[in-house]
């Protein structure tokens, strides 16, 4: 199994926020975990074609642009075979009755859920890709499967944006944020969690699992130190950081300052990030080389 975290070091602009894309390989098929540029999606796209594939299978995590804007590229091409993602219009009677303030019709619900998911949207009904629920979903290819969040706090999370009636936060993060789709990775002896934006509060019940963890929303200081929390000092664990946001705010800025020494940390501010690799053993930090498949 291979994983690479790719970095937007070298793109045309150091100021455009390019969003999260992360490849997970495991030696047949290729999965896109996120993909919040078209400047990653034709990275991705070059990926398919050298690894001799037709598709690959896509996970969009969450509506927001800096996860999803490079999707729509490749399902115009024909290189999704399918992608998971919560599909909130399938959970309708579920949702009405968590809302149970006697207000809403389906219709005006599925209008709601829409508007409020547009990306999604926009995918269902402009692009030709198979959309499967990630709510309902397990395994997506051999040695990866989905792990949260649970369908319980997703359509909470949901009803609770919905509502309007309340502050649209959970648990830290907007609503959408937190009920990210959360993704393990089998990688030998280590287990990868790929999470997204989620809030600490989604993840937290997984994480004893996990030996590499991805820090939600491109390494946010509160979010990660919670994380550090719950993992203690848990020796060889491994923290991924996706952070290609340029100059935009939200990056991971406070963390690096603070944790610049003490933990293992990967952040694709300073290019790709390959895993496996020998940054788990090499004091001097990481190296750019991997085990098996080479990335380019």
């Amino acid at each position: 199994m291979n994983l690479k975290l790719l970095s937007s070091k070298g793109y045309p602009s150091d100021r455009q926020d390019y969003g999260d894309c992360i490849l997970v390989d495991n030696g047949t098929s290729l999965l896109v975990f996120d993909c919040g540029s078209e400047a990653h999606a034709k990275r991705v796209e070059t990926i398919i074609k050298e690894r001799r594939l037709e598709t690959a299978i896509g996970v969009l995590t969450h509506n927001d642009d800096d996860h999803f804007q490079g999707f729509p590229y490749l399902a115009e091409r024909g290189l999704l075979s399918e992608l998971y993602t919560p599909l909130f219009l399938q959970h309708l009677d579920e949702l009405l009755e968590l809302l149970d303030d006697g207000r809403r019709t389906r219709d005006g619900l599925k209008r709601c859920i829409k508007e409020t998911y547009d990306n999604v949207t926009d995918l269902a009904e402009n692009y030709q890709v198979k959309l499967v629920d990630a709510l309902e979903a397990s395994t997506l290819m051999k040695g990866v499967e989905i792990v949260g969040p649970s369908k319980s706090y997703a359509l909470e999370a949901a009803a609770k944006g919905i509502n309007g009636n309340e502050s649209d936060s959970k648990d830290g993060e907007t609503f959408v944020n937190a009920a990210s789709v959360q993704v393990s990775c089998h990688c030998g002896m280590d287990r990868v969690l790929l999470c997204g934006d989620s809030s600490f509060f989604a993840i937290e019940r997984v994480l004893a699992d996990h030996s590499v963890i991805q820090l939600p929303h491109h390494g946010k200081l509160d979010t990660a130190e919670e994380i550090f929390k719950a993992k203690g000092k848990e020796n060889g664990a491994v923290y991924l950081v996706s952070d290609n946001k340029g100059t935009a705010a939200g990056g991971s800025d406070e963390l690096m300052r603070k944790y610049s020494k003490g933990r293992n940390i990967q952040n694709t501010r300073n290019g790709d990030v390959l895993y496996p690799a020998l940054f788990r053993k090499l004091s001097g930090g990481y190296t750019g080389r991997t085990l098996g498949i080479h990335w380019r």
